[in-house]
């Protein structure tokens, strides 16, 4: 079983993965930018807007995504038991199938 600390060591190499990635991409970036130099406008107002776009319908699908497994949570509630119940109970007996004894061949 996965604890929490090594949970949350695996997230901080994920994020640093993809820090790392970011800026590989932004040094690129950075490059293309000086290597275009004037041709390019000076501010990009469509780019922006289609940025912002695009990072709020996302946000509005997580929100969207968290509400419905918190609510998956709640409907479920009712069919959730201890853990030490279901692992520790022991079966009534008799009610376990017993094994057969093998067939021989005639």
């Amino acid at each position: 079983m996965t604890t929490l600390h090594e949970t949350e060591e695996r997230e901080k190499e994920l994020f640093e993965m993809v820090r790392r990635s970011e800026e590989s991409v932004l040094e690129a970036g950075r490059k293309w930018a000086r290597a275009v130099g004037d041709a390019m406008p000076m501010d990009m107002p469509i780019m922006r807007e289609l940025v912002k776009g695009a990072f709020d319908f996302t946000d509005d699908v997580l929100k969207a995504q968290r509400d419905f497994v918190h609510a998956m949570l709640r409907a479920t509630r009712p069919a959730r038991r201890p853990i030490h119940r279901a692992t520790t109970a022991t079966p009534a007996r008799g009610t376990t199938p017993r094994a057969r004894p093998a067939r021989r061949a005639a």
